[in-house]
């Protein structure tokens, strides 16, 4: 006879609540914990599957190390003893520069970047290269400027907005909030709230939004300019709340001045009376913008944010009940790493800056082939396969086929783990 027991799912950072009925030490069923605070009974395909990303066939179950022809079967004291003296030889030889940590950021592997990192600290280097730093990062860095510290990001208030814009966010297929489709089900039949959709394509948020913006792809920040222009144009702009708690509007201001909106909405595919309306709605309702990965991984992903930054502070919702709020932080998502402080590492090859303590993977394989006398030479990869994650794997194979020491810690013998030097069996939780 099995039991139920309560656990949690790490396939997003949503971690809805699960139950579990555990027979012979092994998952059988899954279900939604309703007892759940945060999820209240919600789960999404990826948690109730959680059985076979848990038990498959190929899950690794002892550290390997790799010898001539393959990998043999090693015992925990001998892999770590091994990598241990061979780490702390290579930082001896060539400086704490030659190391670098890639994790955290991905499916499931969520927490062990916070021991990655502390290991990386140990042995003096700042490399941190994570999923983050190719997709967040233009994120990271606006707030920073506005905020002072990157970190402290705006997050969507959803259950006190009255308007909400998803800017290239299909929530009803990604989530990226708790209870995603519950909410934005109840808040399409709310009578006093408002979804708008900003997305080239007619998405399943989009069917069900009150306004649908089927914005040209990759003109969104030409978008959000136009809209800034229409708000000030009108005079629609919280003089309070700015004279209050903002600095530099005025020459923000500027910058807006004389623009043709018109011809931008042309460019933007879009009706200038439709984007009008619903520049009238934020600037009249308590609203708030959820942006996601549509608008982050596009062209000119920075200054989007940026603008959507200005157009929350000009509708006087950036802290405020109901738009973007500064959260607090159990433990922050990173550090704050300002380009501009040159005590902040740089990369040796690139001269890339971290953003929000983390570095660009697509640089790495250039990182390690360089002829730098610091050029990395010792990589610890846990859960992200940066051969199949990140872009040039070409480039991927040829890099880490020169490192002196690739470890990976890994659920599976992934395309990464197969060219590693130790390959470390992960806990899937």
């Amino acid at each position: 006879m099995g039991q139920w027991k309560k656990t949690g799912c790490v396939l997003c950072a949503q971690n809805c609540g699960l139950e579990v009925l555990v027979e012979g030490n092994r998952m059988v069923r899954v279900r939604p914990d309703r007892e759940n605070p945060r999820s209240q009974g919600y789960a999404c395909r990826k948690g109730l599957n959680v059985i076979h990303h848990h038990h498959h066939a190929d899950r690794l179950l002892y550290p390997l190390k790799r010898v001539e022809g393959g990998f043999e079967r090693i015992s925990w004291d001998q892999a770590l003893g091994e990598i241990a003296t061979r780490l702390s030889s290579i930082v001896r030889a060539h400086g704490p520069r030659a190391v670098a940590y890639m994790g955290g950021g991905g499916q499931g592997c969520h927490f062990e970047a916070a021991f990655g990192v502390r290991l990386l600290r140990a042995l003096g280097s700042r490399y941190h290269y994570s999923a983050l730093a190719q997709e967040l990062t233009g994120n990271f860095w606006a707030w920073g400027r506005v905020t002072g510290r990157q970190y402290l990001f705006g997050t969507p208030d959803h259950e006190r907005t009255e308007l909400l814009v998803a800017l290239g966010w299909n929530g009803m297929q990604s989530h990226q909030m708790p209870q995603a489709r519950r909410f934005l089900t109840g808040m399409a039949k709310d009578p006093d709230r408002l979804l708008v959709v900003v997305d080239p394509r007619l998405s399943e948020t989009a069917r069900i939004a009150d306004i649908h913006l089927p914005v040209r792809p990759g003109t969104d920040a030409l978008l959000l300019k136009a809209m800034i222009s229409m708000l000030l144009e009108e005079g629609w702009e919280k003089r309070d709340y700015l004279l209050k708690w903002v600095d530099g509007f005025q020459e923000v201001r500027s910058w807006f001045q004389g623009f043709d909106a018109r011809a931008a909405c042309r460019v933007c595919d879009l009706s200038h009376e439709r984007v009008r309306e619903a520049v009238r709605l934020m600037a009249t309702r308590r609203c708030s913008i959820h942006p996601d990965l549509g608008v982050f991984m596009n062209r000119h992903s920075t200054a989007t944010t940026y603008l959507a930054i200005v157009l929350l502070a000009l509708c006087g919702r950036i802290g405020t009940p109901g738009g973007n709020v500064l959260c607090g932080h159990l433990m922050p998502l990173g550090a704050h790493t300002d380009e501009r402080d040159p005590e902040n590492w740089r990369t040796v090859a690139t001269n890339y800056p971290a953003i929000m303590g983390t570095y660009p993977p697509n640089v790495m394989p250039e990182e390690i082939l360089s002829d730098h006398p610091e050029r990395l030479r010792a990589v610890i990869c846990t859960q992200s396969n940066p051969l199949r994650s990140y872009a040039d794997t070409t480039a991927y194979e040829k890099a880490f086929s020169k490192l002196e020491l690739l470890v990976t810690c890994e659920l599976a013998m992934t395309e990464t783990a197969v060219l590693s030097h130790y390959v470390l069996p992960a806990s899937s939780g």
